[in-house]
């Protein structure tokens, strides 16, 4: 039997970002990935991809909730009159489980919609109140009327000359076309193109005849089209970069922070989802679901070893864990260890059985060969885990056990062996 020097690795394409990132942080997950029925493997994974969206929406809703809140504030400090709109509550993301995610992004889709649309109904009451102050007269003191209502207490523009049945029907279909089209403006439209709208309304409101107060709703209408256009590419922009945030929350990959802090600020409105930051974006994104394939791999090696007796220590030489480089050793071996580095850039594991101590007998060949083929049983058992955890592996380099002597590597000066208390709990 030989032994394993170089082997290569590809990971499954089934394990999609959402659930190498998953995996890599949860030992739970990999765990069920490991287990010989496909079946459950593919429910772990669906499992993984479904927890991911859930936690996605829910961000998604929560930052809709906090431009609901802002929308509120700004409609309370402009007109000076509270809403009946009753703000939601973000939702802390904590054990819940997937399914009460979901349940509550469906609720919170409900409540966000009614309580939009009574905020552009109250604004449009308010805004065209104003609009038609100085036709209705000194309004102070009076409950916001629509638009209809101040409408009709307007004296005709002099110099039209329309029945009397045919001019009231005609400033009421304004008057309703007015209120409908000021009352479809979304509440988180910029404040220029609310300004753009509310100019174009005012001419409305200032028309001499009912031809020319069409043309100025037919301009408002357009305007309002306009703004909440801007509006909802804000929050098409707005939602993406909460995407982009989640899947780098956990990331420590460079120029991750200043791209988190440039995504807030997508998120917050106050700037766009830009080519250059989406580049960015994409570098970002690039090497953190890099980092998550590196924590998935050495993760997956380490658990399967673990299972298999190796005791798994890190920081030997100038090599950590977090570089792909991991030392094994047994109960059963004082002298011997394994070394084993991840290197993801290749997509390969190299492994060498190693001394720890010098030997001091004649057997130690004979003991060196022993561990180096006992290394090999394990590590063809290792293929095998590694297999139904998606990772495929074919070796590249082979040395027959005793052709090459082994190795003295000293051991490492405060190496720390990984804890796996799961299994521990697994055992008893």
């Amino acid at each position: 039997m030989s032994g394993p020097k170089c082997t290569t690795y590809r990971v499954d394409e089934a394990l999609t970002a959402a659930a190498l990132r998953a995996a890599a942080e949860d030992a739970a997950v990999r765990e069920a990935t490991r287990r010989r029925e496909e079946a459950a493997r593919q429910a772990a994974l669906q499992a993984a991809a479904a927890r991911d969206a859930a936690v996605r929406a829910v961000k998604s809703r929560n930052a809709r909730i906090a431009a609901l809140a802002v929308s509120l504030e700004g409609f309370e400090q402009q007109y000076g009159a509270s809403v009946g709109v009753r703000p939601l509550e973000p939702l802390r993301i904590d054990a819940q489980s997937t399914s009460q995610l979901e349940d509550w992004c469906a609720e919170a889709d409900r409540a966000l919609a009614a309580a939009e649309r009574e905020l552009r109904e109250q604004a449009a009451r308010a805004l065209a109140a104003s609009l038609f102050a100085d036709v209705a007269g000194h309004t102070a003191g009076r409950r916001p009327v629509g638009a209809a209502e101040l409408f009709a207490d307007r004296p005709k523009p002099s110099g039209v000359v329309v029945s009397e049945s045919s001019d009231e029907a005609a400033r009421e279909e304004v008057e309703q076309t007015l209120t409908r089209v000021l009352s479809r403006l979304l509440p988180d439209c910029g404040e220029g193109d609310r300004a753009d709208a509310r100019q174009a309304a005012a001419r409305v409101a200032e028309a001499t005849t009912l031809d020319e107060a069409r043309t100025w709703l037919t301009e408002t209408r357009l305007r309002v089209q306009r703004a909440n256009s801007a509006a909802e590419a804000r929050r098409r922009d707005a939602d993406e970069a909460i995407g982009f945030l989640h899947d780098l929350e956990n990331a420590r990959v460079a120029d991750v922070d200043p791209v988190r802090a440039l995504l807030a600020e997508v998120v917050a409105g106050r700037r766009a989802l830009d080519e250059p930051l989406r580049r960015r974006v994409a570098g970002c994104r690039a090497a953190a679901e890099a980092e998550a394939e590196q924590r998935y791999v050495v993760n997956t090696v380490t658990d399967a070893l673990t299972d298999l007796g190796y005791q798994v220590s890190q920081g030997f030489e100038t090599l950590t864990v977090t570089d792909g480089a991991l030392r094994l050793s047994r109960s059963e071996w004082p002298e011997h260890a394994v070394n084993l580095v991840v290197d993801q850039q290749g997509g390969q594991m190299r492994t060498a059985v190693v001394r720890t101590a010098a030997g001091s007998g004649d057997d130690d060949a004979h003991i060196d060969v022993e561990r180096e083929e006992q290394w090999c049983q394990d590590f063809h058992e290792l293929r095998g885990r590694l297999a139904r955890a998606g990772l495929s592996t074919d070796v590249q380099v082979a040395v027959p056990p005793g052709e090459v002597p082994v190795p003295l590597a000293v051991s490492p000066a405060a190496s720390s062996t990984r804890a796996r208390p799961r299994y521990r709990e697994r055992d008893r």
